[in-house]
C-alpha cells in the first residue's frame, strides 16, 4: 500500500514543516479511517503476533498501553494475555491539557470512565511505573520519530519521567515516511512493532535493549 503524501519542504523553517506535518497527519489519519475492517483486522492480526512475540522475553514487565481511537490497532487481547501470564498493565490518565500524562494500573475487570477528549481512562486504581511504553504512530520515519495527534502528550511525558520506559512505536507499515522533518524536542522511539514485524532503531542500539523493561524498580516514580 502507498500514500501519495506532499513532499517534505526543503528549506529549514520550521513553520513551512509544522505545515506539511499537518497535511500528512491528515491523509494517514483518513487513510487509517477509511480501511475496511477486513483489511483492518489482517493488519492488526499482523501487528498483534509481532507484539506478542516481543512480550514473550518480558512477561514480567508492567506495559503502559492505549486506548485504541480513530482505527488504530487494539492491542487490549495481547495485552490481557499478558496480565494472565503474570504481567501488568496500565493506561494513561491525562491530568489536563498542558500535562504530562500519568499511568495507572488496569485489568479486563477495571472500571473506566470519560477522560481527557472522552477517552476511557482507570477509574480509583493507583499509579504505577511501567517499564514498556507503547506509542501509538499516525505516522514514523526510518529515525523512530513519529507523528502523533500533535498535541504532544507523548514527548511531554517521556520529559517528565526521571528514569525512561522502553519506548515501542505501533503502527500500520503503510504509513512509515523518510522523515517526518521532527522538532528539535521529539524523542524517537527504541523499538518500532508494524504488520511488517519489530525493529530495534539501530540509533537506539545496546541501550534499548538495557532499558529496564523487565526490571522491579520504578521508572518515572522514583523521583
Amino acid at each position: 500500500m502507498s500514500l501519495n503524501l506532499p513532499t517534505p519542504p526543503q528549506s529549514d523553517d520550521e513553520q513551512s514543516h509544522s505545515e506539511w506535518r499537518q497535511t500528512v497527519r491528515r491523509i494517514l489519519l483518513g487513510w487509517r479511517s477509511e480501511l475496511d475492517s477486513v483489511t483492518h483486522k489482517n493488519l492488526s492480526d499482523q501487528i498483534r503476533a509481532h507484539f506478542d512475540s516481543f512480550l514473550s522475553a518480558r512477561r514480567g514487565a508492567t506495559v503502559g498501553f492505549y486506548w485504541p481511537i480513530q482505527n488504530e490497532v487494539d492491542l487490549r487481547p495481547v495485552i490481557t494475555d499478558h496480565i494472565s501470564e503474570g504481567g501488568r498493565a496500565a493506561l494513561p490518565v491525562v491530568p489536563g491539557r498542558d500535562l504530562p500524562m500519568v499511568f495507572h494500573d488496569w485489568t479486563p475487570d477495571t472500571v473506566m470512565t470519560p477522560g481527557f477528549a472522552r477517552i476511557p481512562e482507570p477509574q480509583d486504581t493507583p499509579e504505577i511505573p511501567v517499564h514498556v511504553l507503547l506509542a501509538p504512530l499516525v505516522g514514523f520515519d526510518r529515525a523512530g520519530y513519529r507523528l502523533g495527534y500533535g498535541g504532544g502528550f507523548f514527548d511531554r511525558t517521556l520529559a517528565a519521567m526521571t528514569r525512561k520506559p522502553l519506548v515501542v512505536g505501533i503502527g500500520f507499515e503503510a504509513t512509515r515516511l523518510d522523515d517526518i522533518k521532527p522538532h528539535q524536542y521529539d524523542v524517537p522511539v527504541d523499538v518500532l512493532i508494524t504488520d511488517a514485524g519489530t525493529s530495534v532503531l539501530s540509533d537506539a542500539g545496546e541501550a534499548a535493549e538495557n532499558k529496564p523493561d523487565q526490571s522491579s524498580p520504578p521508572c518515572h516514580l522514583c523521583s
